[in-house]
């Protein structure tokens, strides 16, 4: 069973990838919105939610049984918490005011909200960890 996780996992040094990619996304959107004044969210929201789940899922220095409860444990609030905070941006910043207002109805895209969901992961894993 362990060497079967061993496979999923990714090595420390994926951080380096995972920033790389954030940075790109960062790169990307303000390089398109520079040159043709186009403001491209999803660009750089995918972007970056590939690099926070190369930062989240790599391994940590010093990885052991602590650090795989204490990630779980960070996952298991962070996602219903981010459905919530989703649900509560697209019910009252995104929705239109009069639901028969003939506008398409446009919501957070799944990269959004996935990104919403590994901010709060990452945030809630090093506080677990700084408090253990």
């Amino acid at each position: 069973m362990n060497t079967l996780l061993n496979v999923f996992s990714y090595s420390y040094r994926m951080n380096i990838i995972g920033i790389g990619c954030i940075l790109w996304g960062f790169y990307s959107f303000f390089s398109k919105y520079w040159c043709y004044q186009l403001l491209d969210i999803q660009l750089i929201s995918g972007l970056c939610c590939w690099g926070l789940i190369f930062i989240f899922f790599s391994k940590e220095k010093t990885d052991d049984e602590r650090i795989h409860q204490l990630k779980f444990q960070a996952l298991t609030w962070a996602v219903p918490v981010g459905f919530f905070i989703t649900h509560l941006i697209n019910y009252f910043l995104i929705s239109p005011q009069e639901p028969d207002s003939g506008k398409l109805i446009q919501s957070l895209s799944a990269y959004e909200s996935l990104g919403i969901i590994l901010l709060l992961a990452l945030a809630l894993f090093y506080y677990l960890k700084q408090r253990d």
